[in-house]
């Protein structure tokens, strides 16, 4: 017996000793060492004027928050596995009674106008991440809540806080060539801390979303071809290329194709953008000097759509999803079937801390014997402080008029010939400070 416990004595000291060794061989790791924390405050008003809703007058969309974002990345245990966590809020500043969230506030439906306003917070980002290499190949998976920004035909949106997904990526690269794809199943809004099944327009869940992309990038020539699918809803193939003949200037491309499947088309005509397919082609030019640089584009659309109704070509593979798109097209309203857009983007650095520019972007389309026009100009302020104490605050302010039709269910509304037109006024303000914690 004696013997028996003076065994047991070593063995528990055995094991102290070693459970004390490994708890300073994992603090000395690199998943430590090598870990980082930031913080951002950002503050944020948008604001939006317009009377192109035939049903109403004039409504004021505005929205203003405060929002914290506090990330955290972990290096890499035994130079494979990691974690990432990213914990965002926002506070309700303020918000017109037509708020519609403008993407910074959440709705929460519980009352009526602006009351419907609210703050929230959420785990946005939480993921394992792992990595390796393999013949020369670089390989890298993530599994949990996570960002994807122009993955495949997957992208994210942000304001306070950015879209995320539920699910799994992952890829590899070697020698400038990269495959990657994904496979998500839920979605958090940008502006929401609820988790969400993938959605059609009228509410039916989608099983999931899958993307796949194979890309090439050197000095000259950056490509991407992609193909992804919302489980019986939408299939879509994506081109987009890159050309720098010239270290000043860069020619772009993109291709968008888009395919109705059966749970789409089995939707009602108002919930649909389209009928079968739709297509977007763009091509643009930029020219960078030291500075100051333009940007030059044009786009065109089909989306044929029966019954009278003016189709649009969809950004989002699904409800509560983002898609890649990268046209100047950027929002619904340059993208109707048969329409062409032309987009401009031009700035000047005024000073190292000071750069100005100008945003314009024009359409046109004909529908019923109508040639309908719409357009918009902005101007902008970016405002970057070189002082040490200031060095990670950028204040942007954006704001300028606009011209559309007036509509019904977004099909213009016309009358002998003619189209009515509709006035905006679009205004944001944005002041983010970043710091790191370690």
């Amino acid at each position: 017996m004696k013997n028996s416990a003076s065994w047991g004595v070593i063995a528990i000291a055995l094991l102290s000793t070693t459970a004390q060794s490994a708890d300073k061989s994992l603090v000395d790791s690199s998943f430590f060492k090598d870990s980082q924390a930031e913080i951002s405050l950002k503050n944020y008003w948008k604001y939006l004027k317009d009377d192109a809703d035939i049903a109403k007058p004039q409504e004021i969309h505005s929205a203003w928050g405060q929002g914290l974002a506090l990330g955290y990345q972990s290096g890499y245990l035994a130079d494979i596995l990691g974690v990432n966590l990213d914990y965002y809020s926002a506070v309700k500043l303020g918000a017109s009674d037509a708020f519609n969230s403008r993407g910074v506030l959440y709705n929460n439906k519980l009352n009526d106008g602006k009351d419907n306003a609210a703050g929230f917070s959420k785990i946005g980002q939480r993921y394992i991440k792992l990595k390796g290499e393999v013949g020369g190949a670089t390989l890298n998976a993530q599994w949990g809540w996570q960002t994807l920004r122009d993955y495949g035909v997957i992208s994210r949106s942000t304001r306070l806080s950015p879209s995320s997904y539920l699910g799994w990526s992952g890829g590899a690269t070697r020698a400038g060539l990269s495959f990657r794809g994904a496979y998500i199943e839920r979605s958090m809004a940008r502006n929401s801390p609820e988790s969400l099944r993938l959605q059609t327009n009228d509410g039916r869940v989608i099983g999931h979303l899958a993307t796949a992309e194979l890309g090439y990038k050197n000095d000259l020539f950056n490509g991407q071809l992609a193909y992804g699918e919302s489980q019986d809803y939408l299939r879509r193939q994506i081109l987009r290329l890159a050309f720098s003949p010239d270290e000043k200037l860069t020619l772009g491309s993109q291709i968008y194709t888009t395919q109705a499947l059966d749970g789409y088309q089995a939707m009602a005509l108002s919930k649909r953008h389209f009928d079968r397919n739709a297509n977007h082609y763009a091509f643009d030019a930029k020219w960078q000097e030291p500075r100051w640089n333009l940007k030059l584009g044009i786009a065109h659309t089909r989306a044929p759509k029966g019954e009278g109704a003016l189709g649009f070509y969809p950004r989002h593979m699904t409800k509560d999803s983002r898609g890649t798109f990268t046209s100047m097209a950027n929002v619904e309203a340059y993208m109707a079937d048969g329409e062409t857009m032309l987009g401009m983007e031009a700035e000047y650095r005024m000073t190292p801390e000071f750069t100005a520019g100008l945003l314009g972007t024009y359409g046109q389309f004909d529908y019923q014997g109508a040639r309908v026009r719409l357009g918009e100009i902005n101007a902008f302020g970016r405002w970057t402080p070189s002082h040490h104490k200031l060095k990670n605050l950028t204040v942007l302010a954006i704001v300028g008029p606009g011209w559309s039709y007036k509509h019904q269910n977004n099909t213009p509304v016309i009358a002998d010939g003619r189209y009515q037109t509709s006035h905006s006024l679009a205004a944001e303000f944005i002041a983010e400070y970043r710091f790191k914690l370690f």
